[in-house]
């Protein structure tokens, strides 16, 4: 079983990394975009999730209370929640959160940020379940820290390198592109604070923190592939019951 999860600053080559990463892993990768189409299915609509793809123009808890203030209201029949497990025949009904991510029911989404931070955590656990995935962001280094199998990394750069490389590939200007990386940074820094209890700059909580401003991309996959390998090398004695000698 494979699991990586990466956490990264805004415009240290994150996407990239990722893809490459799980490409050379066999890995399914799990990013925002993943989430969100996840949530379309929960029953977010489209015109909410808009306000997520400029990250760091709010803050990031208040993009997820605006999109969840916008959700239509959705409710399992009492009967079927006290219940336990629905029926076959009322499943038909019912649209579950992120269906097919993970196999237990979901409650509905309730309209509060916690709500949704612990949906996304589910959607997490179920997918480290199921194995042989990468998970980008959302705090899975929180979520998976206690998770035998799971490879923490963490992709930093300094901020002048950030800002070049995003003002290169979005033609911004130094001022906006500023404020961008800074509101990112805050915002990431916020929901990991916030929602986890964590600061999501310390290193103890990966495996690898890596410079993407100091080393190439292929570097980089290069060492996170190595040390993936590695940590299954370590595992492997205690998933074969211990047997080694």
């Amino acid at each position: 079983m494979t699991i990586v999860t990466i956490s990264r600053q805004m415009g240290c080559h994150g996407e990239q990394v990722a893809a490459s990463v799980a490409e050379a892993l066999g890995l399914r990768l799990v990013d925002a975009k993943t989430i969100d189409q996840a949530a379309q299915i929960a029953g977010v609509p489209q015109e909410a999730l808009a306000e997520w793809e400029h990250e760091g123009e709010r803050s990031l808890a208040a993009q997820v209370l605006k999109a969840l203030r916008a959700m239509p209201h959705t409710a399992y029949p009492a009967s079927s929640l006290e219940a336990g497990p629905m029926a076959a025949q009322d499943r038909s009904n019912v649209v579950l959160p992120f269906t097919g991510l993970f196999s237990p029911l979901a409650p509905p989404i309730s309209a509060s940020v916690e709500s949704y931070v612990r949906m996304v955590s589910l959607v997490i656990r179920g997918l480290a379940a199921e194995g042989n995935v990468l998970i980008a962001g959302r705090g899975g280094q929180i979520i998976l820290k206690q998770h035998p199998n799971a490879l923490h990394v963490q992709l930093v750069a300094p901020f002048d390198y950030r800002l070049a490389l995003l003002q290169d590939r979005f033609e911004l200007d130094k001022r906006v592109a500023q404020q961008r990386l800074r509101a990112s940074d805050r915002a990431r820094a916020d929901y990991v604070r916030r929602y986890h209890g964590a600061n999501w700059l310390d290193p103890t909580l990966y495996h690898l923190v890596l410079n993407t401003g100091r080393l190439s991309v292929t570097a980089a996959v290069d060492l996170i592939v190595s040390a993936q390998r590695s940590l299954a090398d370590q595992a492997q004695p205690q998933d074969q019951g211990g047997t080694a000698a």
